[in-house]
């Protein structure tokens, strides 16, 4: 029993750890020039609806005054720095972009100068916090992410590189006789951002989590485990490809929904029909909703890879591709040995299999409740 309570104590502790799936990416230019640091950063109407509490249908006149009132949290939530020295940001103007009619991808231009005083950095550290005061839903975090584009002193060849929020990123300033211990924005740093990238991308998505615990508390063998999770990384590998390179897209307010509903399927299947478990049905289903879970990762590549090159964007999908299955297995191999060891055989995965489905079942209404809400609203 005690071995029985720790399972399912380990299980919940990873449902109410993860967070949801509010990715929001936006862009940022950089220029480091002789006497400043010059950024352009993009705002999201979304984004500055929830900081100023305003509709995101509100109008022009209201959506501009609410800009500019978001410039003073702008530049208190984004930081710049050199060693130990933070630099002051000053707002040069706000800019209203092109409306689309979606507040996600509708934005506000704000263009900053970062003085630099004097110095002559080698690199220049980037931080930032958007919307950590405000819960996507209950014990749901935003995460909101910068594609960079970075101008170097005296180059006009400008490169592409991720911000993740509330991680500190260094970058090299490229001036002459400045010496930077960090690496460029290449092929390998490309690897290595878009790597991290996959793997927060489900460490932070509960959504996709769901799912795959759903599958995995109900195999009885290694074997079966491996063949359902290929099933379903086979189908999210060949989606998100082919958005990637625009062959099949689909809007998120069709994909969201569904990814929940697949969640809610697989956990009541579990509960009611165990014995599909064991089928090939099972692994059709682990295939098909995969499909649909490959788009719901595209969400979260497609942006971040806008200015890449043709080699970029093969780097950025593989590297993003393996740190999706990494974050999974995250998951997966911790879960499955703890099911292994503790239980006695069929009696005790049966017992464990109804309690944790019940639990994976309200889970996925819920996210069902919040992506409805959040994609219709």
């Amino acid at each position: 029993m005690k071995a029985r309570i720790l399972a399912l104590i380990y299980f919940l502790g990873l449902v109410l750890a993860a967070h949801a799936h509010p990715n929001l990416q936006n862009r940022m230019w950089v220029k480091f020039e002789e006497r400043c640091v010059h950024l352009a950063v993009n705002v999201s109407v979304k984004e500055i609806a929830v900081a100023q509490k305003i509709a995101t249908d509100a109008d022009e006149a209201a959506l501009m005054t609410a800009a500019e009132k978001n410039s003073d949290y702008v530049l208190s939530h984004l930081s710049l720095s050199v060693g130990e020295n933070s630099l002051a940001g000053r707002l040069l103007g706000v800019t209203p972009l092109p409306r689309t009619g979606d507040p996600e991808n509708s934005f506000f231009q704000y263009e900053i100068e970062y003085p630099l005083a004097g110095l002559r950095p080698a690199e220049v550290v980037f931080f930032h916090t958007m919307l950590k005061e405000w819960p996507y839903a209950a014990g749901e975090k935003w995460n909101i992410s910068y594609v960079v584009s970075l101008l170097r002193a005296g180059t006009t060849e400008v490169s592409s590189l991720l911000l993740p929020g509330r991680q500190r990123t260094s970058i090299a300033t490229g001036w002459p006789g400045a010496t930077a211990h960090v690496a460029e924005a290449g092929g390998w740093r490309t690897f290595g951002d878009y790597l991290r990238h996959g793997v927060m991308h489900i460490l932070t998505g509960y959504d996709h989590l769901l799912f795959v615990a759903a599958l995995v508390i109900a195999t009885v063998s290694f074997w079966e485990m491996v063949k359902v999770i290929a099933a379903f990384t086979l189908a999210h590998t060949l989606t998100l490809a082919l958005s990637v390179f625009n062959v099949v897209r689909l809007p998120s307010a069709f994909v969201e929904p569904v990814i929940a509903l697949s969640i809610i399927y697989v956990a009541v299947e579990n509960f009611l029909r165990p014995d599909r478990a064991h089928s090939r049905a099972r692994l059709a289903v682990a295939f098909a909703f995969g499909l649909v879970h490959g788009l719901g990762f595209a969400g979260g590549l497609l942006d971040a890879m806008e200015g890449l090159p043709p080699v970029g964007i093969w780097i950025a999908l593989i590297a993003f591709s393996i740190g999706v299955e990494l974050g999974h297995q995250v998951v997966v191999l911790p879960l499955f040995g703890m099911l292994v060891a503790s239980r006695p055989k069929i009696q005790f995965h049966a017992q464990l299999l109804r309690c944790a489905s019940a639990v994976i079942s309200f889970c996925g209404a819920y996210y069902l409740v919040v992506a409805v809400h959040e994609q219709f609203r």
